[in-house]
């Protein structure tokens, strides 16, 4: 069950996992990959 979760946590995962850089993006972070195609 994931009751015990709260929303804080998840934003802290959520933060960890979107400023991982990525092989399939060329090895920039989601967020950079984003902001330079926009």
């Amino acid at each position: 069950s994931m009751s015990h979760v709260t929303q804080r946590l998840c934003n802290q995962i959520a933060g960890k996992l979107n400023s991982r850089p990525r092989k399939r993006l060329g090895f920039f972070t989601p967020q950079e990959y984003i902001h330079a195609h926009l």
